[in-house]
């Protein structure tokens, strides 16, 4: 899989990407239940790490909010089942999204101002543009995929080929952004997506990995300017 080169597109997820939850939210639903002992910060923290837990076969017959709650709970070393019930609650909270990354739209602009397609590849229930227009970012987007909408979510490997398709051109030369190690970069490199950048803003991850890490998303500016090196300079 090749690092170099000008991406001709880069495709983004969006929740826990460019849009963040809130652990203000976990915490008061942790309260609900009687659990007062955890921070915002790692209640959010947590919260990235057991978003996919539910690809785990196990328990068998368990939900899928089922079993991010009880990874949740374990990570935070709290009940079991006060961790399920606040994960869902929390899940179920139209504030729970509700942070906009701080260098989300400094970046789609020098996106745009490079002449590079932007895509959003996104496991949404139908309103991913809605979505994105309440956060003034769909102007920057060429393109959007909303799983919903298009019958099949990520780590599916049809939901990326889709966005791919609309994208045009080829993929080896298109880069994928997303937080999520299964979701985002398994699926994108299925896909053939030729760079995988996943945002660890949390720092999950420590081990290394045959991916591009970044911990914020200022950073991949960055990696998009030494791409450029050589090229006429966009002006955002």
């Amino acid at each position: 899989m090749s690092h170099n080169g000008i991406p001709r597109a880069v495709l983004f997820d969006v929740g826990m990407t460019l849009i963040h939850p809130i652990g203000r939210v976990m915490v008061e639903e942790l309260a609900a239940v009687g659990v007062n002992s955890v921070s915002p910060e790692r209640a959010a923290s947590a919260w990235a790490a057991a978003a996919e837990s539910h690809h785990i076969d196990f328990p068998r017959g368990a939900t899928r909010s089922d079993k991010a709650g009880a990874t949740w709970a374990t990570l935070l070393g709290v009940r079991r089942d006060a961790g399920r019930a606040a994960w869902i609650a929390a899940a179920a909270r139209p504030d729970l999204f509700t942070e906009l990354d701080q260098h989300a739209i400094q970046v789609l602009r020098y996106l745009r101002a490079c002449d590079i397609r932007v895509a959003a590849v996104s496991n949404s229930n139908g309103t991913l543009d809605e979505e994105l227009t309440a956060f003034g970012l769909a102007e920057y987007f060429d393109i959007t995929i909303d799983s919903t909408i298009v019958g099949t979510e990520k780590p599916d490997r049809d939901i990326f080929t889709t966005a791919l398709t609309q994208v045009g051109g080829d993929p080896t030369q298109m880069w994928f952004v997303g937080d999520g190690l299964i979701n985002d970069m398994f699926g994108a490199a299925v896909a053939g997506v030729g760079r995988l950048v996943l945002y660890d803003r949390h720092r999950v991850y420590r081990t290394p990995l045959p991916v591009t890490v970044i911990h914020t998303l200022g950073e991949l500016g960055s990696l998009i300017a030494d791409a450029l090196e050589g090229e006429t300079p966009c002006v955002s």
